[in-house]
């Protein structure tokens, strides 16, 4: 009689409100192993130069949003779609034409691992609004949430955000019960960093755990 040990890939999608300390989980995750898929690195290169997206973002929204090398300016992307009459309908416009690229290069970052028993962890910091439309099944959601006064002060702080501006992201963002109603698995991103990397550390011994599978008897 032999031992054979059923493994499988684990696909967890990673999200949080915007400065609840998602990157900061993300980086433990992927320091204890986990092949993380950075969605924001994804979406910047979609629209640096050369990338498949600035074509269609400058047609859309004007070759004053671009960058003068042949990519597009993030900053007044960013001014266009988060602030204005039509904020909303800018943001769904450049969602319909970035997400779908994003998608392609997610798919083709974790095809080295769909056959191992690795961890894989897409970093999707609005999964709740994407959810429907992402072309992914998650084995599991993980929340990464922090009060919304945390947020600001963050956003303040460390990323010289005016108080308008950090208030204006954050209600841009769908709100923290929806993105609850979503969640398999919580960390606190308000909690002192060495709690937090408890949290993280014994969640993703649980879903190794899951990914190496279990045994059976030939």
């Amino acid at each position: 009689m032999s031992i054979a040990w059923e493994v499988w890939m684990i696909r967890v999608g990673l999200t949080g409100g915007i400065a609840a300390g998602k990157s900061t989980v993300a980086a433990r995750l992927a320091r204890n192993g986990a092949r993380v898929i950075d969605y924001d690195r994804l979406s910047h290169e979609v629209i640096a130069p050369g990338g498949p997206g600035v074509g269609p973002v400058l047609e859309r929204f004007g070759a004053d949003c671009g960058d003068g090398h042949g990519g597009v300016d993030r900053s007044a992307l960013a001014a266009r779609v988060f602030g204005g009459a039509t904020a909303d309908r800018d943001r769904k416009d450049l969602d319909d034409l970035i997400h779908p690229l994003v998608y392609d290069l997610a798919a083709k970052a974790e095809r080295p691992w769909l056959e191992g028993s690795d961890v894989v962890v897409h970093d999707v910091p609005l999964l709740a609004e994407v959810r429907s439309a992402i072309p992914f099944h998650f084995d599991k959601v993980l929340l990464v949430e922090a009060p919304s006064q945390v947020r600001i002060a963050r956003m303040v702080n460390q990323r010289h955000m005016t108080l308008s501006q950090a208030v204006e992201r954050i209600g841009s963002q769908t709100n923290s019960s929806a993105r609850r109603a979503q969640a398999d698995l919580l960390v606190d991103g308000s909690q002192p960093i060495e709690q937090m990397f408890e949290s993280v550390d014994r969640i993703y011994g649980e879903l190794k755990s899951l990914a190496q599978g279990s045994s059976h008897s030939n």
